[in-house]
């Protein structure tokens, strides 16, 4: 395996950036440090000029150690992309950081939602995220988000006040806290959580690392819930970066006169899944989260009868609806009803025909 030292020397070379790296590392994956990796011919690895080689050279042999040093003195650790505890989801995106530093007492095993939006959230923002930050972490999710005050930081508060899983993708070193505002969630944090960072130990923030950090905060999720954002905001970026991955978009709708909600109404007019609740989520994610009897969640558990009726006699394979009106004896015009409103909740899909089948 490549020795972690190596890997962060490589990222200190001015002008390399991650995908050089990546490419380096890709094409002399058996080095086992710094002066074999010297050694190769490196100047064969597309993109790799003449000065690009020469400045690896240059390169103190020492520098990466120094790094690994600095992180272990604040408590945290490096995971690089050749490790096998390294994000599955996250290896699959298109650009994904060749090494993670990650502080605190959590863990990146399990599975993720990444639940982000303003940062002036409204109260009605705030008791959405954190109620279906409950429910999420309810059916064992973790949440991942970026720490940025506003909803990202009710999202990581509302996990660890019910003992969950939290990520929070930093825009800087793992030992500068960003906003300032935030040094008491921080510190509980580190404690019940993990902090992660591509940005070794004393970089500060910088413009350009947040949208880049967004691409992580996707990465590391099986869907990104977008809970009140504006067009063109950071959430919406994060929201995009997971539609690129195909991977689920979830947002909450507000108020239509309500600018904190436009983002959120876009991405629901391009195709992102209406919530209303936590099983619209769990529907589209697949098992074990998908819930059906028996499973994480009892859906039907306080539907009115007639809808229970229909549950209980549904399966997937779609029947027609007069069918169903003609076997459960019901009025075909109240039936219709009752179903759109089933459909509309998530209980329920309708094709072609009007035949409908049980999520």
């Amino acid at each position: 395996m490549i020795p972690a030292e190596v890997v962060l020397t490589l990222l200190e070379v001015p002008g390399l950036g991650s995908r050089k790296a990546h490419a380096i590392l890709s094409s002399f994956p058996g080095v086992s440090d710094w002066q074999e990796l010297l050694a190769c011919n490196i100047g064969r690895v597309e993109g790799i000029s003449n000065a690009l080689a020469n400045r690896l050279r240059d390169t103190p042999i020492d520098l990466g150690q120094r790094i690994l040093d600095r992180t272990a003195a604040l408590g945290g650790r490096y995971l690089h992309y050749w490790q096998p505890e390294y994000p599955k989801l996250l290896a699959q995106i298109y650009d994904p950081p060749v090494g993670l530093f990650l502080r605190g007492q959590g863990e990146l095993e399990g599975e993720f939602i990444a639940v982000v939006g303003t940062r002036q959230p409204t109260p009605y923002g705030r008791e959405q995220a954190r109620h279906l930050t409950h429910e999420v972490i309810s059916v064992g999710l973790g949440i991942a988000s970026g720490f940025a005050r506003g909803i990202d930081s009710v999202a990581h508060t509302a996990a660890m006040e019910v003992r969950g899983r939290t990520v929070a993708v930093l825009g800087c070193g793992i030992d500068i806290v960003y906003p300032a505002e935030n040094r008491k969630l921080y510190a509980s944090l580190l404690e019940k959580g993990l902090a992660l960072s591509e940005y070794p130990p004393g970089t500060k923030p910088d413009g350009h690392h947040f949208p880049q950090r967004n691409r992580i905060i996707s990465g590391l999720s099986l869907g990104v819930l977008v809970v009140e954002a504006g067009i063109g905001s950071g959430a919406l970026i994060t929201a995009l970066h997971a539609l690129d991955l195909d991977r689920q978009v979830f947002a909450v709708p507000g108020r239509i006169d309500n600018k904190k909600s436009s983002g959120c109404h876009e991405l629901i007019n391009r195709g992102a899944k209406l919530v209303g609740r936590v099983e619209d989520i769990l529907s589209e994610l697949g098992a074990p989260y998908s819930a059906a009897p028996g499973d994480q969640l009892d859906l039907i558990r306080d539907l009115p009868e007639p809808e229970r009726d229909i549950l209980e006699y549904l399966s997937r394979e779609p029947v027609p609806v007069d069918q169903i009106a003609e076997d459960l004896n019901r009025d075909i015009s109240e039936l219709l009803a009752i179903l759109l409103f089933m459909e509309m909740n998530g209980f329920v899909i309708q094709t072609a025909g009007k035949r409908f089948s049980r999520v």
